[in-house]
């Protein structure tokens, strides 16, 4: 019984490497976006500054997936277009350094949003697109916190003052 299904195994295994291609990896020449990026977490009714990557690959001749080079594009149209329901914001990136875009964005409100990110130019067109999680706008601690010691400080010199002046 045992001969019978390990031989049945085997068999659907030949037939399924037969009928199955091989896997490779999905890049090809052209444009990627490498990735999406802020310095620091996204809040809403803030303004918020991000970043975006977009190299231009090359694969290794007749080897799709076999990757010979990258390098920086310096000259394509980058656009991100923000979405949550129906609210959409679209923001054009200007161009920082070695394959870098840079973009500023103030969403309404909190939540998972939504970006499409599309860098183009004559010859090349990609897309990318993920989710980011929208925060609360935090409250400000640190401008009450100097405003206190400024008025603290202001005290105590007065004190100060008022008790040499006796």
């Amino acid at each position: 019984m045992n001969k019978i299904v390990s031989r049945s195994l085997v068999l659907v295994l030949f037939v399924w490497m037969l009928i199955i291609p091989s896997a490779k990896a999905d890049v090809e020449n052209g444009w990627y976006i490498t990735g999406f990026s802020h310095d620091k977490p996204v809040q809403a009714q803030s303004e918020s500054v991000f970043y975006v990557g977009v190299v231009d690959a090359k694969t290794k001749s007749g080897q799709m997936g076999a990757l010979e080079s990258t390098s920086p594009v310096t000259s394509a149209l980058v656009t991100a277009i923000f979405s949550k329901g129906q609210e959409k914001k679209e923001v054009t990136l200007t161009y920082i350094s070695n394959g870098e875009y840079k973009g500023t964005v103030l969403l309404p409100e909190s939540g998972e949003w939504k970006v499409d990110i599309k860098a183009t130019d004559n010859h090349h067109d990609t897309e990318f697109s993920t989710p980011i999680k929208v925060q609360d706008q935090e409250f400000n601690w640190t401008t009450i916190l100097m405003v206190f010691l400024g008025v603290a400080t202001s005290v105590v010199i007065i004190l100060i003052y008022q008790s040499r002046a006796k």
